[in-house]
């Protein structure tokens, strides 16, 4: 753990997930995913003994389904009674929730909930060793992470009903590696020219990360009037980083409705969850849905686990 200016980062880092053991008498919530990084969970259930694994098996549109003492559960992402109540059935105070084998509008509904559920709420992710380059690469597309977009709507529990005019908008894109995603929101949503503020993963997951996502965004970067030159920075795998970031630019554009896409890193999506949950300032989240390749990573690098609830405490 260390400080940024004086703010904490509350992140512990492991080398490979087999040096990583949760605490005696938690909880861990996994999905489900056939990417390799995932496969280290069936490891640890093998001698974490004192640890209760739940395995949400199902993830929909709006609900998902787990299994608890051999029954199936169904729960509804648009109910925050039925949210609520899965958390209340967990009878352990420390939660691990793994963000790794989850789609956004399925983890970010369910931290939000064990949030207001009153957790000790601890978050991993699996970086992947690298991605898969796509066959027929583009100035936009040099890996092959999605099949397509499902389009604009809102995360299950993030809803916005705000009307508010142009000049009072800034726009906040959370880039990846996927620029026809973020050409796609931008033509959807018509962001006000000049207050477009990108934000880069720099430090990324590898050294050549960040020049990858600048020149798979180039031509929507070059297009959105000026907004290259707005582009900010944050680690690619830190999200309490992008929340510190997120606060400076909402000081900067105060009164602003501030419009975050959280199209990059998961870590940063986390980080901007965070934002929307606890930000006096109005944000509302642009998401795209992408459906997702099955087999989109190759490899397991580096565990990271942050400590969501004592970083919201702090």
């Amino acid at each position: 753990m260390a400080p940024l200016r004086d703010r904490p980062i509350l992140i512990d880092i492991y080398d490979t997930p087999g040096t990583f053991d949760p605490e005696r008498d938690s909880i861990f919530i996994f999905g489900s995913s056939n990417e390799e990084r995932i496969q280290h969970i069936d490891a640890w259930r093998s001698h974490a003994g004192n640890t209760q694994f739940i395995h949400i098996s199902q993830q929909e549109i709006s609900e998902f389904q787990y299994l608890v003492e051999q029954t199936t559960k169904t729960v509804s992402l648009r109910s925050e009674r039925q949210l609520l109540d899965f958390w209340r059935e967990i009878s352990a105070h420390t939660v691990y929730f793994d963000l790794t084998g989850f789609g956004h509008h399925v983890w970010a509904p369910l931290i939000r909930s064990g949030i207001a559920a009153g957790k000790r709420l601890m978050v991993t992710y699996v970086e992947p060793k690298e991605y898969r380059y796509t066959v027929t690469p583009t100035e936009g597309e040099i890996f092959d992470l999605s099949e397509r977009i499902a389009g604009i709507a809102p995360i299950p529990g993030f809803a916005s009903l705000r009307e508010v005019r142009d000049e009072n908008v800034c726009f906040i894109p959370l880039l990846g590696f996927e620029g026809r995603r973020f050409a796609y929101i931008v033509e959807t949503v018509q962001p006000p020219g000049g207050k477009t503020v990108p934000i880069i993963g720099l430090p990324g997951f590898r050294p050549e990360y960040p020049f990858h996502t600048y020149l798979c965004n180039r031509v929507p970067l070059m297009q959105e009037i000026g907004s290259w030159k707005n582009t900010r920075f944050a680690s690619a795998n830190d999200p309490f980083s992008l929340y510190y970031l997120l606060q400076d630019i909402a000081d900067e554009n105060r009164g602003d409705l501030l419009k975050i896409a959280p199209i990059g890193t998961k870590p940063h999506a986390l980080g901007a969850i965070l934002f929307a949950i606890t930000s006096p300032q109005k944000v509302e989240l642009v998401y795209d849905h992408p459906i997702r390749r099955p087999q989109r990573t190759y490899g397991i690098s580096r565990l990271l686990v942050y400590h969501i609830s004592t970083f919201l405490r702090a």
